[in-house]
């Protein structure tokens, strides 16, 4: 979609409800108008600068990069996958930018001191507030805000996918702490806030497999012959398969024995306690909630290239519509899986789609194509 205007090279986007966010969170009984007006430049500027340290982190690891405005401040989207190691640092450039302007704020105040009750007063307090106060409130380590996906980010690398129910239930915690504290200081939309960050965390929490939280840590292998880049979880090991064997071991049994295979590897364990392999659409389905669209892609196309549902089709339609691969989707709408598609994916596609006349014109042709087979079976 077209962006309402570019900043520091990066196409924003600005939803409606990002004012009417802003509105709620700056209303108070008897505050002037010139003053509201104030506070809603200041955390557009604030929330900006904020998605801004994302988008630039991001170009430094060599990704593009586009950021939208929305009710719960913004979201920055990077075009290229960036290992775990370095989504860490992306995560923490964006509280990071926020911390620094306060701290200079902070500095100028006291070095100009201000008069009490005036307007440059004002505006030092607020600037003060928004970027201190929203730089901590988005380091707390609940998903989706920044600290829990530093957390997440900084897990995956160590341990892959294996802690994903644990970091859900941190998220839950550390909601629940947020509402607690809310209730106690009378604080409205950090409650509504509070509320919603669970309700997205028991979502997750139950579509993810009880086995994650349980599956013992597995050997260590060897490397595979083409290593992924440092701290980055390869999409074979996050999907629960072994790494390849290295040249020279001992040829294991073909892949229709996964029995025998283990009980060759791991002689010690018993065949029982073999890892069941995990559902990739599961995964895919799994990233793209999380937000990171670009890495739920690949094993989203693997289920679906599988078997060909309409529920994992309309996952992987909306993996590559927020990443940005408007390639691949062209090609899944002109091959013959396409007619797995449901009438809501290509909706979406439409609405997506925007100006690009391209998407649409092979969602209309697919929807030609379809037309002669219904009234056959009428």
């Amino acid at each position: 979609m077209k962006p309402h205007f570019h900043a520091g090279g990066f196409p924003v986007r600005i939803h409606p409800f990002f004012f009417l966010s802003a509105l709620a969170t700056g209303w108070g009984s008897g505050i002037a108008p010139e003053r509201l007006a104030l506070w809603m430049g200041v955390v557009f500027v604030s929330i900006l600068l904020h998605e801004c340290g994302h988008a630039w982190t991001l170009r430094k690891f060599g990704a593009g990069a586009r950021i939208t405005l929305h009710g719960l401040g913004g979201t920055t989207e990077g075009d290229r996958e960036v290992t775990h190691r370095q989504a860490v640092k992306v995560s923490l450039a964006g509280p990071s930018v926020g911390l620094v302007l306060g701290g200079l704020t902070w500095a100028l105040s006291r070095a100009t001191a201000p008069e009490a009750g005036g307007l440059g007063h004002e505006v030092l307090r607020q600037v003060l507030w928004v970027n201190v106060g929203w730089a901590c409130l988005n380091l707390l380590p609940v998903q989706p805000l920044d600290g829990g996906d530093a957390l997440a980010s900084f897990v995956r690398a160590r341990a892959g996918a294996r802690h994903e129910r644990t970091l859900r239930v941190i998220g839950l915690v550390t909601a629940a702490a947020m509402l607690g504290w809310a209730l106690w200081s009378r604080t409205v939309w950090v409650g509504a806030l509070a509320v919603l960050l669970g309700w997205l965390n028991v979502r997750q929490l139950r579509r993810l497999p009880r086995t994650l939280a349980s599956r013992p840590t597995p050997p260590r292998r060897a490397p595979p012959a083409r290593a992924s880049a440092e701290g980055a979880v390869t999409l074979d090991e996050l999907l629960g398969r072994g790494a390849s064997a290295p040249t020279g071991a001992p040829e294991s049994k073909p892949e229709s024995a996964p029995a025998s295979v283990q009980e060759h590897t791991l002689p010690k364990e018993p065949a029982a306690e073999a890892e069941p392999p995990t559902d990739p659409a599961l995964v895919g389905r799994l990233l793209l909630d999380s937000g990171l669209a670009a890495l739920a892609v690949r094993p989203l196309q693997e289920a679906f290239a599988h078997e060909p549902s309409p529920q994992t089709g309309h996952s992987l339609v909306l993996a590559l519509l927020e990443a940005g691969r408007t390639s691949e989707l062209c090609a899944l709408l002109s091959g013959p899986q396409a007619s797995r598609l449901s009438e809501e994916t290509l909706d979406s596609i439409v609405v997506r789609a925007g100006q690009d006349t391209g998407l649409t014109d092979r969602v209309t042709h697919l929807r030609q194509t379809r037309a002669p087979k219904s009234d056959e079976r009428g």
